[in-house]
């Protein structure tokens, strides 16, 4: 029997109090690749972990994005986060990088550090650790700020001179308005679900503007969506009252996306299902910036107007019986379907699969077409690979007629856990010399009876499928597939 085998794909990401990180600066002006991404964050979300980033609007522009353990990919996506499984109380660290259309990486982040959760009393009761908030900008009129992350997650409430401007789940803001000269007093607080009416300061900073014109526009109202994609949000806004602005500056959060001298604008270079927090500013002749406008939240499309296609679709093995597949899929994807010519073969949750039971000598033309997850629909069609099994004999063995997960249970503590398959022998043909059992492409057991056990990441979801293999080492066309997420024994 081959060793217990953990798949890669699966031990993707694992943090409770994770780390806010401060990333490498952007990209140089020489740079031919997109932005390094900021501000990344993790935050674990039941089992698995969360992780978030920002990205610059400077470079080329970015269209996917890779999360990293080490030096292998754990997780591609084409928006600015992304859930991981991971196994229940295990430790990594991750960088991501920001690939554009040409496939060019970005530099990578800074590393960010979790482990899921190992103790049993509610984190929101441990001594709150606050966030960092610094200035970024500051004029005679305005100043803009920045901050990390809560820990624990949940939105933060800003105030400037004890005057609150709403609660959000952005990580800066742009204040305008503002008195020359002046220090300001700028706090965020959060809730503590531990204790009843719990509003807590998390972080505090003064902020001191230049001197200048005290003579300020009033501020535009009426801020209001006005349309939106996956990569764009249209606004629109009323003028204010009196001599009519110079130009009209647009922030989400602290970053400036767009200036304009009409009531209108369509911000850009956005990333599908992220949220935004806009306001607009009205400038005078001077460049002195009026208060702003409320803030108005938008969230762009779920779905991508033009999904990506699977890429590098590669045979990585083949025998007279069976052909392995991979490819990479730089979005999220809920399954894959592989196709030989126009039928769908398999349809499986890994970007990788062996298709067993094949005849000898046979010729396939595969391509692979991804569900795409938030019911997306489908992504256009892989490049066709070609295949042809190699000779050998013509027998096969009878699939096995069935597979059923017949145990599952938690292991040592905390992250281990053991998952038992058993299988019924097909009534038909020849009785076969063995079993194999897969996961997505790659062999994780092997037995001459009909169940098995696998040692297995606790809290971690897992597609299995048994071939059934001849004294010649033909391997039958592969059972029902089964799906199971592994057992965990929470902390008491």
């Amino acid at each position: 029997m081959s060793p217990p085998f953990r798949r890669r794909a699966a031990v993707f990401v694992a943090a409770v109090l994770a780390t806010v990180v401060t990333t490498a600066p952007s990209a140089s002006a020489g740079s031919t690749g997109p932005a390094t991404p900021t501000g990344l964050w993790a935050s674990t979300i039941g089992t698995g972990i969360s992780l978030a980033w920002e990205q610059p609007r400077t470079g080329s522009r970015a269209t996917s994005f890779r999360v990293y353990e080490n030096d292998e990919v754990a997780a591609r996506t084409s928006t600015t986060a992304t859930y991981l499984e991971v196994p229940f109380g295990s430790s990594h660290t991750y960088t991501v990088v920001a690939v554009d259309r040409r496939g060019r990486e970005s530099v990578r982040t800074g590393p960010v550090t979790g482990r899921s959760w190992l103790y049993g009393y509610n984190p929101e009761c441990m001594p709150d650790p606050g966030v960092s908030i610094t200035v970024t900008e500051v004029t005679a009129s305005a100043v803009a700020l920045a901050w990390t992350r809560h820990p624990l997650g949940g939105d933060l409430e800003l105030r400037v001179d004890d005057r609150s401007l709403g609660w959000m789940s952005s990580t800066s803001a742009r204040v305008g308005g503002l008195t020359p000269g002046t220090a300001h007093q700028i706090a965020l607080y959060r809730y503590n679900r531990c204790a009843t009416g719990g509003l807590y300061r998390v972080a505090s900073i003064t902020a001191t503007t230049a001197p200048g014109d005290n003579v300020r526009l009033e501020a535009p109202s009426g801020l209001t969506v006005a349309g939106r994609t996956d990569s764009t949000v249209g606004l629109s806004w009323t003028a204010p009252p009196g001599p009519p602005p110079a130009r009209y500056v647009i922030y989400d959060g602290a970053t400036l996306v767009a200036v304009t001298a009409d009531p209108t604008a369509v911000v850009d270079r956005l990333y599908h299902a992220t949220g935004h927090r806009f306001t607009v500013a009205a400038l005078d002749a001077a460049g002195n910036e009026s208060a702003h406008s409320p803030a108005v939240t938008a969230r762009t499309e779920n779905c991508l107007t033009e999904p990506p296609r699977p890429a590098a679709m590669t045979v990585v093995g083949s025998s007279p019986s069976s052909v392995r597949l991979s490819w990479t899929f730089e979005s999220a994807a809920a399954s894959y379907t592989v196709f030989d010519g126009d039928t769908p073969v398999v349809t499986t949750r890994y970007p990788e699969v062996v298709l067993t039971g094949l005849p000898s000598a046979s010729e396939h033309a595969y391509r692979v077409v991804a569900t795409l997850a938030q019911e997306c629909g489908e992504s256009p069609r892989s490049r066709r690979v070609e295949v042809t099994t190699p000779d050998g004999p013509a027998a096969r063995p009878a699939a096995p007629a069935s597979l059923v997960v017949s145990g599952n249970v938690p292991g040592v503590w905390p992250s281990a856990a053991q998952v038992t398959l058993a299988w019924s022998p097909s009534p038909v043909g020849e009785p076969p010399t063995g079993y194999r059992v897969y996961e997505g492409a790659k062999t994780v057991g092997e037995t001459v009876g009909t169940s098995l056990t696998l040692s297995v990441g606790a809290a971690t979801t897992h597609e299995y499928v048994v071939v059934a293999v001849d004294a010649a080492g033909q391997e039958s066309a592969p059972s029902p597939r089964v799906t199971v997420r592994a057992m965990y024994m929470p902390p008491p």
